[in-house]
């Protein structure tokens, strides 16, 4: 192979891994030639080739990983948009604070988001006050799943449980079940699903 062929797969090489360390993330075709000055054409060329030879995996589009990388998962760069109560329903505005990444081998593929948990009602199901709460955005949920609910213009994170005539918001604290009741929304009441929780991070003093 002509030296200079091997350089640039060699550059090609070295820039994917540092666009890793740096975007948690695997770069595009146009990454790559943004990042290294090599043209587009020449680009495609030579990740064809250096899939063909196993020195990376690629799927043609945003996957250009080196085989020391391969087997790691991609990450997903998640906004976190404030606070969500874990008690009485609270009015909360949503406003961007930060983003975060987490791999999509845990949470999986969609569109989410994290809030920041307010309150101790859901301390049995592993959320505490100050946890990250990751949340897949959608309008819809299965009986029993973790859910931001935004009732009355308050939002909240509760179990979502089927009932014969509705849903009841359950609170998880069995130490004191009495500070924390399930809420029963009135028939006149909306209740909206924002999102179902997936996954929530905390320091783990939280729990002793």
């Amino acid at each position: 192979m002509r030296p200079k062929l091997t350089e640039r797969k060699g550059i090609i090489r070295d820039f994917i891994q540092q666009y890793y360390r740096e975007n948690d993330s695997f770069p595009s075709e146009k990454d790559i030639a943004d990042g290294t000055d090599i043209p587009p054409a020449s680009v495609h060329r030579f990740l064809v080739e250096m899939r063909e030879d196993g020195e990376i995996s690629y799927d043609g589009r945003r996957s250009a990983r080196t085989v020391d990388l391969e087997h790691v998962s991609p990450k997903s760069l998640i906004p976190v948009l404030g606070y969500v109560a874990c008690g009485p329903g609270e009015e909360e505005e949503e406003q961007f604070m930060e983003y975060i990444h987490m791999p999509e081998s845990l949470i999986g593929r969609g569109e989410f988001f994290a809030l920041i948990a307010k309150g101790k009602s859901m301390v049995d199901a592993g959320v505490y006050p100050d946890d990250y709460v990751i949340v897949r955005r959608q309008q819809a949920a299965e009986n029993g799943e973790m859910v931001v609910a935004l009732l009355d213009g308050k939002n909240n994170l509760k179990k979502l449980v089927k009932a014969d005539d509705g849903y009841i918001l359950r609170s998880m604290n069995r130490e004191h079940p009495e500070d924390y009741p399930d809420i029963i929304p009135e028939p006149e009441e909306e209740l909206r699903i924002q999102g179902v929780a997936v996954g929530v991070y905390h320091d783990f003093t939280h729990a002793l």
